[in-house]
């Protein structure tokens, strides 16, 4: 039986990055890992008898990111709805694009769908080989790796990326 300090070593690097990577936020990110340990060690009979725990905890970790940056989304629309009408009211154009920097990369990755968002974070934010990528998501290799095409082929359309790069 693998002790629950040893995965909070072993995982918690790795978990936050991939959620800072879905989020966006160190912070928020810190307290979504901390969640899942936390919900890991109130069931850690059930979990530490399972093969791979830190594992279970990264998939609860990166479930909640993404439920976070699905309600950040909705909110963050809504602003924009409501921003746009009173722009658009003052005869103001606002330029929506910023100067990209890597949280510019991050952000177009949010915007992907959750799955290859969730891959992509996994992949490059927490450096997950494509076998953990798809065993944290609960999925085939192949599967992973069609996430993995599918959130590269969006991020090169993306207008953000594009400008980004020279």
């Amino acid at each position: 039986m693998v002790d629950f300090v040893d995965i909070v070593e072993a995982e918690s690097r790795s978990i936050v990055a991939a959620v800072i990577a879905i989020v966006g936020d160190r912070h928020r990110a810190e307290e979504i890992a901390q969640d899942a340990f936390e919900r890991g060690y109130q069931r850690w009979n059930r979990v530490s008898k399972m093969d791979r725990p830190g594992a279970w905890v990264r998939r609860v970790a990166i479930n909640e990111a993404i439920s976070v940056a699905r309600r950040r989304s909705s909110e963050h629309r809504a602003v924009e709805r409501l921003g746009s009408l009173a722009s658009w009211s003052a005869g103001v154009d606002v330029d929506p694009l910023a100067a990209l920097d890597d949280e510019g990369v991050w952000a177009a990755v949010r915007a992907l769908p959750a799955d290859p968002a969730a891959a992509i974070a996994l992949r490059y934010g927490a450096d997950l080989g494509v076998d953990e990528v798809a065993d944290t998501l609960g999925c085939t290799v192949p599967a992973a790796r069609s996430l993995l095409h599918r959130g590269r082929t969006a991020l090169r359309a993306s207008p953000v990326i594009q400008s980004y790069a020279p």
